[in-house]
């Protein structure tokens, strides 16, 4: 029993060192690679605890929702700025002074005077 559980150990050893990341692979970030074979099949590889996984930009399915427009309405009250959002737990609310914006509030304003 033992020498069948080493010979598999080793085996399995061996077939994750089979799986490797080609050299002259381009790191597109980190522990993901792109790799072009001479087919002219684009791989992408990713190295994990368990080993490296390959797989074409094929395979991942396209989404199929549409990108959802911006769900902040924003009306200026003059000196503040007034922001409606709605979630899934209700209608949310909030006012501020145009001088105490944070940097997400100041891009969804101006993400609102953008639209027609």
């Amino acid at each position: 029993m033992k020498k069948f559980v080493a010979i598999m150990v080793f085996a399995g050893a061996c077939a994750l060192a089979a799986e490797s990341i080609p050299e002259g692979a381009k790191e597109i970030s980190p522990y993901t690679y792109t790799y072009t074979d001479v087919d002219g099949k684009t791989w992408m590889y990713r190295q994990t605890p368990f080993g490296v996984t390959k797989w074409q930009e094929s395979d991942i399915p396209k989404p199929t929702t549409p990108p959802q427009p911006n769900p902040v309405k924003t009306t200026d009250l003059g000196d503040k700025i007034r922001f409606e959002r709605q979630t899934p737990f209700g209608h949310f609310v909030w006012t501020k002074k145009k001088s105490q914006l944070s940097v997400d509030e100041k891009i969804l304003m101006q993400q609102a005077a953008e639209k027609p």
